[in-house]
């Protein structure tokens, strides 16, 4: 694996392919962006999102006003070239259905520095042939927001497929910060504690997701 753990990087890259992200997000989807006011514009932050596809980084990059920091996948840091263009859209590997202790590491150091992390909880792509909606999450993002302090903030991927003749949709929708003195962290039960804020943390998720979908069924 192609990545370099022991220095914390931040790319101009990211800032140079963003407009293009964008702009492609427009074009091979119908892509909408709601809440981008609820983004904080300073302080650390992880943004917890559900993950219905391989381009949901992007929808981030291309709508979220800060830079964000994403745990990525460690297989596609296997090779060079990829790894290389996913760092410098400041990117890093985590190994899946592991305590991988340095992506923590490194995750912490982004906080650190008051940046922004990225994050999906689900630790996989949910698919449309398993569910639509979003799955309970991995502790790891409430283990992250112990351990940093960080606030929270819970964004939403909705899908609405095309039909050929219409591009698919894609929604972005970024919801309330929740603070991290709301997450229940009172240093008596880690282990406990840090479940029930991932609870909390995917429950907001699940709830823009109904909201995006319910008001779609309205509408037809």
């Amino acid at each position: 694996m192609y990545f370099d753990y022991s220095r914390l990087k931040r790319y101009h890259t990211y800032s140079a392919i963003k407009p293009i992200v964008k702009v492609l997000s427009h074009i091979v989807y119908s892509s909408e962006c709601i809440g981008r006011e609820n983004v904080p514009s300073e302080g650390r932050l992880i943004i917890a999102c559900n993950h219905i596809g391989t381009p949901d980084p992007a929808f981030i990059v291309a709508n979220c006003p800060r830079r964000v920091h994403f745990m990525a996948k460690s297989e596609i840091f296997e090779k060079r070239f990829l790894a290389e263009f996913f760092a410098r859209m400041n990117a890093f590997p985590v190994v899946r259905k592991s305590a991988d202790r340095k992506a923590l590491r490194y995750a912490l150091k982004v906080l650190e520095k008051d940046w922004v992390l990225g994050i999906f909880p689900e630790g996989r792509r949910v698919r449309d042939s398993e569910s639509v909606s979003p799955v309970d999450g991995l502790s790891g993002v409430g283990y992250l927001a112990r351990t940093s302090g960080a606030d929270v903030l819970p964004c939403c991927l909705y899908r609405i497929p095309g039909d050929g003749k219409f591009r698919p949709v894609v929604k972005v929708i970024f919801g309330r910060v929740i603070k991290n003195c709301d997450l229940g962290f009172k240093g008596e039960n880690k282990s406990k504690e840090t479940k029930n804020a991932t609870e909390i943390i995917m429950n907001e998720i699940k709830a823009l997701w109904n909201r995006a979908n319910e008001g779609e069924s309205n509408e037809t």
